[in-house]
């Protein structure tokens, strides 16, 4: 296992990048090096690969990219809402205030990456990898995390009211900044949580356990 004071990694991108000239993506496409602000589009596309890319103010919406692969990118102010990226591969990626409603990142593999300020909610990261990840004052309520493996997986203060975390540990998670009254998980899955005070007549109340004020 990591250490979990380990470092995240961030985007290793030159600090000039020239403008692509984006096209119609197709199967098997790759971009590397540069700035793209325009629309990606609706369209299907499987293995595209991108390396040291500055998306700004991109559309992605209901944009459909199975098994890409993106590699030291930086995502600002981009819209994700109903894309499927399930099966992507993510390495040295950081999102900032972007809008994640709904995205499939079913069985993705996400290795050192950042989400700081996003919308996420009923995002679905089912039996995804998050290795050495961080989720920052981001909504996730509704989000869907069943099953997924992690190592270093860090919540911050976000939002996680509602979440589903079955079969997934959340060994070494500290929640006691995030913001919840119900989240789905059983014992095993919150075996090794770390929690705030207040917090623990919430997680008793997962149990049927009820606390008696005095």
């Amino acid at each position: 296992m990591r250490n979990k004071n380990r470092m995240i990694q961030t985007p290793d991108l030159p600090e000039q990048l020239d403008s692509i000239n984006f096209t119609h993506l197709t199967d098997q496409s790759y971009y590397e090096m540069g700035a793209i602000d325009s629309p990606i589009g609706t369209v299907h596309a499987e293995h595209v690969r991108f390396d040291q890319i500055h998306f700004r103010n991109v559309t992605f919406s209901e944009t459909e990219l199975p098994y890409s692969q993106w590699l030291d990118v930086l995502f600002d102010n981009c819209d994700f809402s109903g894309a499927k990226l399930n099966g992507a591969r993510f390495n040295r990626v950081e999102f900032r205030n972007c809008k994640l409603t709904g995205t499939d990142f079913d069985q993705a593999v996400m290795q050192d990456a950042t989400w700081t300020n996003c919308q996420a909610p009923y995002v679905l990261c089912n039996l995804t990898a998050f290795r050495d990840v961080q989720f920052d004052n981001c909504l996730l309520k509704g989000a869907n995390f069943i099953d997924a493996s992690q190592d270093n997986l860090q919540l911050g203060t976000s939002d996680i009211q509602d979440v589903q975390f079955t079969g997934t540990s959340l060994n070494n998670i500290d929640l006691s900044q995030c913001r919840f009254t119900h989240i789905h998980a059983g014992e095993q899955e919150l075996r090794g949580a770390v929690i705030a005070p207040e917090q623990a007549a919430g997680f008793i109340g997962l149990f049927g356990v009820k606390v008696k004020d005095d």
